[in-house]
């Protein structure tokens, strides 16, 4: 659905590249079998090459650190620094070889997970940086950058997730970047879109009005929560919530579908066509809105209407489901049988959950007189709606009053 996708590309930001690699090093650690003569000059080394960085100095830094890891090949810190300065060369691939020489020397060297975790980030690699950061978020807990770049792969990681089907891996990522960062706005309001559309309607109401709370004048939180609420039939909130965005947002398309839907559920059917329209007025493509106007006119026994609109979400969409099942439906209302039958089987192809779809198709195989695939489609239909209904049962356990689910189309 349109409103469905807005809330999917509109509310999971988008990661930024940081501008430059931390430079928070550990204190250099000397080698215990390194001559008494070396070990005086060792710290000056690195101290030198670290000054070198900081002064932009990087051709001199790489060369110092070079020469210092030819006698001193097990030094972490001088594989860290060296890193470093390969990363502000723009030399990625061997900045990231500098840092897992690092780990692979001493694998509980915080800055180097941190510069390592960083490095893959700016790469626009988060899953892999995640873990990095992960690990030294808990050795520094207190660092706020820190906690900034674990929020960024964190949200990366659940984008990458969700966008292959793993809506419960992508929970399970923004679940453990909130318990390091537990008053991160995006990690609240990405949390909230998943769990709204996994129907866990409280725990996303909940995540959403924390986020409100953090901005309370953000259109995407307001909007995020009008969806919440209604899928938690708090019909009045609902449109409370959309009418303030549209009135910030008054140009946009999927806002004004969004509302129709809230004052469908509302029993207005009225309002909620003039949202529809006002929302291809905006966008010519809402093949939604066409679909929505088909349904409240089918519900009116306006039979050809219905069949108009929804023909008008074919045009856009020739595998609409519900689309197809507005004009089946519509065709078996008017006894148009053989139509009937043809529209709903290509229904139930194109949206095999849409129960509605299998249970008009199965009547209209009834009235073509073809039994057998009529009783099998009733059954399919008879099956749909017991399962439908044991989860209503369930989800009703978690949140009192939620909306049934929506057609799959």
């Amino acid at each position: 659905m349109a409103w469905e996708r807005k809330t999917t590309q509109a509310f999971f930001f988008r990661m930024t590249r940081f501008s430059s690699l931390v430079l928070r090093c550990s204190a250099i650690a000397m080698l215990a079998s390194a001559p008494s003569a070396l070990l005086s000059q060792t710290p000056l080394s690195l101290e030198r090459a670290r000054g070198l960085i900081a002064r932009g100095q990087l051709a001199d830094a790489t060369h110092t650190l070079e020469s210092f890891l030819q006698q001193y090949p097990g030094n972490a810190d001088a594989w860290l620094l060296l890193g470093v300065a390969r990363a502000r060369q723009n030399e990625s691939a061997r900045a990231e070889e500098c840092f897992r020489k690092a780990l692979t020397i001493e694998p509980h060297l915080v800055p180097a997970k941190m510069n390592l975790g960083h490095l893959l980030l700016d790469e626009s690699r988060p899953s892999e940086a995640l873990p990095y950061l992960a690990e030294a978020m808990r050795s520094d807990r207190g660092n706020t950058e820190l906690r900034d770049m674990l929020v960024h792969a964190a949200e990366g990681t659940a984008l990458e997730q969700r966008t292959r089907g793993d809506r419960d891996g992508a929970m399970m990522t923004l679940l453990s970047a909130k318990a390091e960062a537990p008053h991160s706005f995006p990690i609240l309001l990405d949390l909230s879109i998943l769990e709204d559309e996994l129907r866990l309607f409280r725990d996303a109401d909940h995540d959403v009005h924390e986020a409100r709370l953090i901005r309370p004048e953000d259109l995407k939180a307001l909007y995020a929560e009008a969806r919440v609420k209604m899928d938690l039939q708090n019909i009045p909130a609902a449109e409370q919530d959309m009418r303030a965005y549209l009135k910030a947002r008054p140009d946009d398309a999927t806002a004004h579908y969004g509302l129709g839907r809230i004052l469908q559920m509302a029993q207005r059917p009225a309002e909620a066509k003039a949202e529809f329209e006002r929302s291809i007025e905006l966008s010519p493509n809402q093949s939604e809105s066409y679909y929505e106007m088909g349904q409240i006119a089918l519900n009116n026994g306006e039979y050809d209407e219905a069949k108009r609109q929804a023909r008008n979400a074919l045009d856009r969409n020739p595998k609409h489901g519900g689309a197809l099942a507005v004009v089946g439906i519509a065709n078996f209302r008017l006894k148009q049988y053989e139509e009937a039958v043809q529209s709903l089987q290509a229904a139930v192809t194109a949206a095999p959950e849409y129960q509605p779809a299998h249970y008009y198709y199965g009547l209209a195989l009834a009235k073509t007189g073809q039994k057998e695939a009529s009783e099998r489609e009733l059954k399919v239909a008879t099956q749909m709606a017991d399962e439908q209904n044991r989860r209503e049962a369930q989800r009703s356990q978690l949140a009192p009053g939620v909306s049934s689910a929506p057609p799959q189309r």
